[in-house]
């Protein structure tokens, strides 16, 4: 009877989502808390999505240097802890932070499955244990922008202007101008950001 219930216990084991039991960290913070320690965040359009990669084609380099009009970002398998390369869609804009890889351990690549792998030194890591993505449409930012709860990716809070968040990333717009940015009226908000940009030239 006890060798039954624990090949029960396997096979229960076995249908649960991989997430759930083969990746455990902690949550990083939103967006506003990652960026100050990233070295690569980019703007861009998603062209292709295989395996656990997404070829990215760059938009706009907010921080740090890329020479390349695409870039290869890989995402999770295995146990890497990594973003879910299903939760985007092809022809999406999102904002990355980003981890270039700079090493591949040796079992990081299998020849049998090239769309599964760690991925390549020069490409980059796509972590997902915090606001390290944030979704961009017609020119607004959404997503876990600044001071979001655990593990919120849809946070109930206004969008805001890229142009605002590319401030945040360089400096220009200091943190409590990016939260009073998410707590407006979003109409107001463009106003008012509109001249400030408009002063500053």
């Amino acid at each position: 009877m006890r060798g039954h219930l624990r090949k029960v216990g396997i096979l229960l084991l076995g249908l649960l989502p991989s997430p759930v039991w083969a990746c455990s960290c902690l949550w990083q913070g939103s967006f506003a808390d990652i960026v100050t320690n990233s070295t690569h965040v980019v703007h861009g359009s998603i062209e292709t999505i295989k395996g656990n990669s997404i070829d990215l084609r760059v938009i706009a380099n907010l921080k740090g240097d890329s020479y390349f009009d695409t870039i290869r970002l890989w995402g999770n398998t295995g146990d890497l802890c990594r973003a879910e390369v299903d939760q985007f869609d092809l022809n999406e804009e999102w904002i990355f932070a980003l981890t270039k890889i700079d090493e591949v351990p040796d079992d990081g690549f299998n020849p049998m499955t090239p769309n599964l792998s760690f991925g390549r030194v020069g490409d980059y890591a796509l972590p997902g244990c915090g606001g390290y993505f944030l979704k961009v449409h017609e020119g607004w930012v959404s997503g876990p922008i600044i001071d979001t709860t655990r593990w919120d990716f849809e946070p109930d809070i206004t969008p805001i202007l890229l142009q605002v968040l590319a401030g945040f990333v360089d400096g220009s717009v200091s943190r409590q101008e990016l939260k009073e940015a998410t707590e407006v009226d979003p109409a107001l908000r463009e106003l008012m950001i509109n001249t400030r940009l408009h002063i500053k030239r």
